[in-house]
């Protein structure tokens, strides 16, 4: 009998004071649709992403064993035993892959601005490719996806995702979360198989 696999992924969740803001940001861009979600010079829907979902996906592994799962968890918990604590920074809406075909629209940062998150998401992916799992070949860009559009999407939102700005969010990232997600026709719903966290920095008292 064929082992049970898990659509799974390794993912960092923001803090609750970022999330409202997070928020906030989604329900600009949800103003312009409409309690429809449809376009209104288009063909276009959105199914805007629910707050409990929000969250930077440090790698996605798709169908996996428990085994494997198991194994990889033991390898990144050892790993994380000795990373510390680090910052991540939200700076910017953006969609992919662009504003002429929107797929995805998202909350995160460029690259160089989050040097700490990419080195951690290096690490990870060495792991896991020393586990046999082959990374994906395209450069890991940090973002929060908070809506997924199909069609044509109206101009009005694309303007509004190019001009809308806000002041840029922090958070200390303290934790991992190895997920399980189920697909349905409404949508995937999220299961956290386990928690790994990171080292508290070091701090120096007065002497």
């Amino acid at each position: 009998m064929d082992e049970k696999l898990h659509r799974s992924f390794i993912a960092i969740f923001p803090t609750s004071h970022v999330l409202e803001k997070l928020l906030s940001i989604q329900g600009e861009l949800k103003k312009i649709t409409g309690t429809s979600d449809r376009g209104k010079d288009g063909n276009g829907k959105i199914r805007w992403e629910k707050e409990n979902k929000f969250h930077f996906t440090i790698q996605f592994w798709g169908d996996q064993t428990e085994e494997w799962i198991n194994t990889i968890h033991q390898e990144i918990s050892k790993e994380c035993s000795v990373i510390k604590k680090f910052h991540i920074h939200i700076t910017k809406v953006g969609c992919f892959p662009n504003r002429y075909s929107p797929k995805i629209f998202w909350i995160g940062s460029e690259v160089n601005e989050n040097p700490e998150l990419i080195s951690f998401s290096s690490t990870l992916h060495a792991i896991t490719k020393q586990a046999g799992f082959e990374p994906e070949t395209k450069p890991f860009h940090p973002h929060i996806t908070i809506g997924r559009g199909k069609g044509k999407i109206q101009s009005a939102l694309i303007q509004k995702l190019e001009t809308v700005t806000f002041h840029p969010l922090e958070f200390q990232c303290s934790e991992l979360r190895i997920m399980k997600s189920m697909l349905a026709q409404s949508g995937s719903t999220y299961t956290t198989l386990f928690t790994i966290p990171l080292q508290p920095q070091e701090t120096y008292g007065r002497r």
